[in-house]
């Protein structure tokens, strides 16, 4: 089938699901690179205010306290000065992020089921038990 794209090119489906697969891994790395660049600024002790460190990362000041709550409840020391104006970490503390991909073999290829099995056990529990 075909589809027409944007400035009227035409396009299969197919093309923009791969399209929108790779919008997807891009959106994860910019995340991971986000976290990593957080990270960084707050081991520096170089965050400065709320304010302004959102301000350099280019988000909101809202989405910073949602990532720091998120990081705090990952177990992250993260704690703020008010005397130094900045984001601190309370002690050591180590962040590693890793991506990988692979292609599965062909055994886990099969161990995958999606939840199919619960569904199906679910549905003819519910249903067809009297």
């Amino acid at each position: 089938m075909e589809c027409i794209g944007n400035y009227g090119t035409t396009k299969t489906k197919d093309f923009y699901k791969i399209n929108l697969k790779v919008i997807n891994i891009m959106i994860l790395f910019k995340q991971i690179e986000l976290l990593q660049r957080i990270h960084q600024l707050i081991e520096l002790s170089s965050t400065g205010s709320p304010e302004q460190f959102a301000k350099y990362l280019g988000i909101s000041e809202s989405r910073l306290y949602r990532i720091i709550e998120e990081m705090k409840d990952l177990g992250a020391p993260v704690d703020y000065s008010r005397q130094y104006g900045t984001y601190y970490y309370t002690e050591p503390f180590e962040m590693n992020i890793s991506c990988t991909f692979r292609r599965l073999t062909e055994r886990e290829q099969k161990n995958i089921s999606g939840g199919i099995p619960f569904l199906l056990n679910f549905f003819f529990t519910a249903f067809f038990v009297q």
